[in-house]
């Protein structure tokens, strides 16, 4: 099975390390990976490109095509390229010329290709990884850019889009299947999901919210179904989702008189309890029925921690 490699970013680590592992299990429930320092090695029949293309959190990625402990012995499955470039990353606890090492892969792969190396633009990306446990020979022939949605109208107290795109990935949605949030606001999780190839339905009981929202997602020229009412709508399309992903208001962004508590575990009683749900929620709210599922702090400023919860 072809393994592939994801350098992190170094924001909120663990969050996208399991955010590679669910975008590639959403096609591939049979993959399974590695995970050290800041490297996820992914064991699937799902592409890196297609992984790369919705990952919130990776720095680099490609294909591995074996480990090395001597850069001779470099082995990568291409024909000659026409240009290329070595990039090496240390994420091992010891001190190492990584200039060194790209150097002498350089010199190593330009007399066996016969290939020039570009720096700028190369057709070729041979990646050398060293980690505590392996050195590991990657390889990559295209660069992913993320196709973002723009947002036209924003509000102070919105979950930024780094957040909401994971989030949506965390649910294990692919191309075609539709995701329902529950307090949608301005629409941020909708246009991610939107961007990445789902459907969405927002529910939002503020009419004005509502409005904002089919906005923005018109703006990318989707298709919006906004619906003005409140998490009480789910059960009338519950044969329609196929997960939950939402942001709960609070504080100022909130206009319920319910707590936070109760407005969550009214939540959770109107969704089927087997559909996916990844919900996020200021710290220090208890909720019973969500003790055994997996859960994120991303912390804020002092008086803020949030909490991403996955069902």
């Amino acid at each position: 099975m072809p393994q592939s490699f994801f350098i992190l970013s170094g924001e909120h680590l663990e969050l996208g390390a399991d955010e590679v592992v669910s975008i590639s299990k959403s096609y591939d429930i049979k993959t399974t990976f590695l995970v050290e320092s800041k490297l996820v090695i992914i064991k699937s029949n799902t592409p890196w490109h297609k992984i790369a293309e919705r990952a919130t959190f990776v720095r680099d990625c490609g294909n591995i095509s074996g480990t090395f402990n001597d850069i001779s012995e470099i082995e990568i499955p291409v024909q000659n390229p026409k240009s290329f470039v070595c990039r090496a990353f240390n994420l091992s606890s010891k001190k190492i010329n990584i200039s060194n090492i790209e150097r002498d892969a350089g010199t190593i792969l330009k007399t066996r290709w016969s290939s020039s190396v570009s720096i700028s633009n190369p057709s070729l990306v041979v990646y050398l990884i060293i980690t505590d446990k392996a050195k590991y020979v990657g390889y990559a022939d295209s660069t992913i850019t993320l196709k973002r949605p723009k947002k036209t109208i924003k509000y102070p107290t919105e979950l930024d889009w780094k957040l909401s795109r994971c989030m949506v990935n965390l649910s294990q949605l692919k191309e075609g299947d539709t995701l329902c949030d529950p307090f949608c606001g301005t629409g941020t999780i909708l246009l991610e999901a939107e961007s990445m190839g789902m459907h969405s339905i927002g529910i939002d009981f503020d009419f004005d919210m509502c409005d904002i929202t089919r906005r923005n997602i018109v703006a990318n020229g989707y298709d919006p179904r906004v619906v003005n009412s409140t998490y009480q709508f789910i059960p009338k399309i519950k044969k329609e989702i196929d997960a939950i992903v939402t942001d709960v208001p609070y504080g100022i962004a909130s206009r319920s008189s319910a707590s936070p508590k109760k407005v969550i575990e009214d939540l959770l009683s109107a969704i089927p309890k087997k559909m996916k749900l990844v919900l996020v929620y200021k710290k220090g709210i208890n909720i019973t029925e969500l003790s055994k599922a997996k859960k994120y702090e991303i912390y804020r400023h002092k008086s803020l921690t949030r909490v991403i919860v996955v069902r």
